[in-house]
């Protein structure tokens, strides 16, 4: 089979020449990276990726095709896909190619890029605007037409309109929905808890449960000014609260704390956090392009109690005198290894009053 040359365009002029698959349109957005060797099913669906063109660095990408019981959301969350190779599906749970998949669901493909090269120059230069085009002339131009990434509250798309209800067993578990990964859902019904996730502009609605989560989500936190009161009704109702991701950085914010856009981020299933109140090293799924300083955290009452080794950016946070407790990482592991998932049952625990977090 012939594939026609396609071109995946950055802001700052690079040109990477490559062949297209998926839908046949055009697609532009923030050019990120992730090192996950497997999950793609589970990448290409999380809500945190809205906005973006994700760039996978495993060099073969569908060779398990496409089951719907790996989506992470009801439909693709990025802008557009660039891989090195595009390979045959062969698995027994696999319905359909990751080339149809892309072009039922009118997102655009590049492979043949050197994706070596282009992960280089995002560490290098960091995060930036791309489109995938057919013609590189255009390509910047289209950038040059949209908001920059920063710039858009990508939670007004990706959120729920009407609440959602898994009905189960006391206690009740809000979840301010800001694009929660359906893995994160299914962990807490499994454990037999009711779930109602609420629209993130309802989240007063979250308060009415036993217990809140502050979910993860895509685009720059700085812009959701809307849930600024979030925190300080937490903290007056003494709430049992779990913030995750995005959540994470909404409840260091609420307190006080401030954040920093990072140069390239972390998007991985492989990065390591270590534990610093249990003397642990977990392996965990990330997808953040933002991280709390550090140095803003006095006087807002949080304690770390997790860092990834690296580069030292928190992975945790702890209110000395309040039940709050966030993950800069995803606990629920989709896709990846399953080290935290013991937060679910802490959390669980706290809003039944059997524990306390730490």
């Amino acid at each position: 089979m012939k594939y026609k040359e396609r071109y995946l365009v950055l802001a700052d002029g690079s040109v990477y020449k490559g062949y297209a698959f998926g839908a046949d349109s055009e697609a532009v957005g923030e050019v990120v990276f992730t090192t996950a060797n497997v999950g793609y099913p589970e990448s290409l669906t999380d809500p945190s990726y809205r906005g973006q063109i994700l760039v996978f660095t495993s060099p073969l990408i569908g060779n398990y095709g496409v089951s719907q019981d790996q989506w992470e959301s009801d439909s693709i969350q990025v802008n557009g896909v660039v891989i090195f190779d595009l390979t045959k599906p062969n698995h027994y749970k696999s319905v359909m190619s990751l080339d149809e998949w892309l072009r039922r669901q009118d997102v655009p493909g590049i492979f043949r890029v050197d994706t070596r090269a282009l992960t280089v120059k995002l560490r290098e230069y960091g995060v930036i605007m791309g489109a995938i085009t057919d013609n590189p002339q255009r390509g910047l131009g289209i950038i040059k037409e949209t908001p920059p990434y920063d710039s858009i509250n990508f939670t007004e798309l990706v959120s729920p309109r009407e609440p959602i209800v898994y009905e189960g067993e006391d206690p009740c578990i809000g979840i301010v929905d800001c694009g929660v990964k359906l893995g994160i859902v299914r962990e807490l019904v499994s454990r037999g808890v009711e779930v109602v996730r609420y629209p993130c502009l309802m989240w007063r609605k979250a308060l009415d449960c036993d217990g809140v989560l502050i979910s993860n989500g895509p685009g720059n936190p700085m812009l959701l000014t809307e849930l600024s009161s979030l925190i300080d009704d937490v903290v007056k109702d003494r709430k049992p609260t779990l913030g995750i991701c995005l959540g994470h950085q909404l409840v260091a914010v609420g307190m006080g704390a401030r954040l920093f856009k990072m140069k390239y981020g972390h998007r991985a299933i492989n990065k390591p956090v270590l534990d610093l109140v249990r003397n642990k090293v977990y392996v965990t799924t990330h997808n953040h392009g933002y991280a709390v300083d550090p140095s803003t955290l006095n006087g807002t009452g949080l304690k770390v109690w997790a860092v990834q080794p690296d580069d030292g950016t928190i992975e945790g946070l702890y209110h000395e005198n309040l039940p709050i407790f966030t993950t800069q990482f995803h606990p629920e592991a989709r896709p990846g290894p399953v080290d935290t998932r013991w937060v679910f049952d802490k959390f669980i625990s706290v809003i039944k009053g059997e524990s306390g977090w730490m």
